[in-house]
């Protein structure tokens, strides 16, 4: 579910797909101290909003 939103939002906001593939391929943290389970915590985090970010990342480019 939120893999199909994130795609939904960069569809409709072009710029913000060009940022994200400017990241290449590199890893994508998204820091959120409060939560180690969409962010990465203190460093020790699953990081799943990053990781998704990536597999979106990796959708835009196969259709880029």
């Amino acid at each position: 579910m939120t893999a199909r939103v994130l795609r939904a939002e960069f569809a409709q906001h072009p710029a913000a797909a060009r940022t994200l593939l400017a990241t290449g391929d590199a890893t994508i943290r998204h820091h959120h101290p409060a939560s180690t389970y969409w962010g990465e915590g203190t460093r020790a985090g699953r990081n799943w909003m990053g990781r998704l970010l990536e597999l979106v990342r990796a959708g835009l480019t196969l259709t880029d």
